[in-house]
């Protein structure tokens, strides 16, 4: 699975042209000009109508903020910026077909736009947090109003990012049950009631004392504190470090090794696992139908229905999921209050989306490696993460490998959020960084690779990031303010 294309090609020609091997840079050309041939001959066969031209229209302002301006599209060369103005103009080009009564308006604040872009061209030294939150977000309101002024409707598909998302900070555009079975989850207060009760409910275990708050603690962002918890037995530990529960609902996969899609799956798989809650949910069903407290509870949220397995785990379900508050100090900053950031917040997040690339796999806003603008699919990366703080040799724990035995997979793991990762130490599938500079260092080493190790197949670029001492503690004031309101958010209500 070696590199191809547009990626090969700007590394010959970014930061200076490699002359060493012309034939190489030639084929490249040719690969990349036979991938548009074959997109040229699609387009010809498809048929468009508005609402999906303005679907597409705003499925591309939020890719030039998420993969544009983070520098992902174009990493070495970094011309997003440039790139970013064409882009723009573009979408006023198609929208000048419609008769539209604020087509001025989007016209003047594209104008405005641009021209922030043009006086502030450093990749390195963009305002992002001044051009997603004055620039970005009042033209997605624009386009919203827009096409509701002209009557066109929005798709009325599932998605993960609901289709009438106005821009990437409104709150509420994420849609949770597009990742449960179907497409399709309760929602109501009964459900999330009982589900809580379930998750708490140590009766679900074979011992009677262990359920799911046990590692996922509230007072601890639904984590627990610890490298690796131990196992069932008390004898050995488990796996992995224990992820939080809190934005688990906004997934595409399950798991550090994203084995399952749902969280429906999951649980049932803690649930009956030897080395977690070693219990059996047939036998919980028997247990729960002679508990009138339970006998009630499922009663409210599945009338005239039977407890049953699945209706445990919809409900357990329905709870983890209901656990997306999104009422961070920066998703406020990003709503337009600005007292909610610091200057060295501020410049934390632009070195984040910049600098730093951390925002090339945490993907804005989920800041996870769930992709944008879809959001339909969870990335798994190579890091080369050690065994220990040593770094003398790579952690034994193959990852995504044991699913398929491929070798492009090995050592490869979820990217996870990074909502409330100050609260969420230690670091890392196994849990070897205790803090987050430890986590930085890493990174700013280029990786396991940057460290010394041998991982032939890293997806993190080794080479260093070069990010100073002051910046490393930007990035990490910046990370703090994605906490969420405690009341809110590890309140277990």
């Amino acid at each position: 699975m070696a590199p191809s294309g547009f990626q090969v090609i700007e590394e010959s020609l970014f930061p200076v042209v490699d002359k060493s091997d012309p034939k190489l840079l030639k084929q490249q050309f040719l690969t990349l000009k036979a991938a548009l041939v074959r997109a040229s001959m699609v387009n010809e066969e498809l048929s468009f109508n508005d609402k999906a031209i303005f679907d597409a229209l705003r499925l591309q302002l939020f890719r030039i903020q998420i993969l544009g301006l983070s520098g992902f599209d174009a990493p070495i060369a970094q011309n997003s910026i440039q790139e970013a103005e064409v882009a723009l103009n573009y979408i006023t080009t198609y929208l000048s077909f419609y008769d539209a009564e604020n087509f001025e308006s989007w016209k003047e604040k594209v104008n405005g736009l641009n021209g922030y872009l043009n006086q502030h061209s450093n990749f390195n030294e963009l305002n992002r947090a001044v051009v997603f939150s004055q620039h970005f977000n009042q033209l997605g309101d624009d386009l919203v109003n827009i096409q509701n002024q002209l009557k066109i409707p929005f798709f009325d598909e599932q998605r993960p990012l609901k289709v009438d998302a106005p821009h990437l900070f409104k709150k509420g555009i994420f849609n949770a049950a597009f990742y449960s079975p179907a497409q399709k989850q309760k929602t109501d207060s009964n459900l999330v009631s009982l589900g809580k009760m379930l998750f708490f409910e140590s009766n679900l275990s074979s011992s009677g004392e262990r359920n799911c708050g046990s590692c996922h603690r509230p007072e601890k962002a639904f984590t627990d504190g610890l490298r690796k918890n131990k196992s069932f037995d008390g004898q050995s530990l488990i796996l992995r470090n224990t992820p939080t529960i809190l934005y688990a609902g906004l997934q595409a996969s399950q798991f550090a090794d994203s084995r399952i899609s749902f969280l429906e799956d999951q649980i049932k798989q803690v649930a009956e696992n030897p080395l977690e809650m070693h219990g059996n949910l047939k036998h919980s069903v028997e247990w729960l139908k002679t508990n009138e407290v339970y006998q009630k509870k499922f009663a409210l949220s599945f009338p005239n229905e039977p407890i049953s397995e699945l209706k445990i785990q919809e409900a357990v379900a329905a709870y983890i999921r209901s656990k997306n508050a999104f009422d961070s100090r920066f998703d406020k900053y990003m709503q337009g209050d600005k007292t909610q950031m610091n200057e060295e917040e501020i410049n934390g997040f632009n070195l984040f989306m910049g600098k730093a690339k951390c925002g090339t796999c945490h993907y804005m806003p989920l800041f996870s490696g769930n992709i944008p603008p879809l959001y339909m699919k969870n990335e798994s990366e190579i890091l080369g993460t050690p065994k220990d703080k040593n770094h003398t040799e790579l952690d034994s724990d193959v990852g995504k490998f044991i699913l398929y035995k491929a070798k492009p997979h090995k050592n490869s793991f979820k990217t996870p959020t990074l909502r409330n990762v100050s609260l969420t130490a230690p670091y890392m599938h196994n849990g070897v960084y205790d803090t987050l500079e430890e986590v930085m260092d890493f990174y700013n080493n280029g990786g396991g690779a940057g460290l010394g190790l041998d991982v032939p197949n890293q997806t993190l670029p080794a080479d260093k990031l070069n990010l100073t001492t002051k910046e490393i503690k930007a990035i990490i004031a910046f990370m703090g303010t994605l906490e969420d309101k405690k009341d809110n958010s590890y309140n277990p209500k």
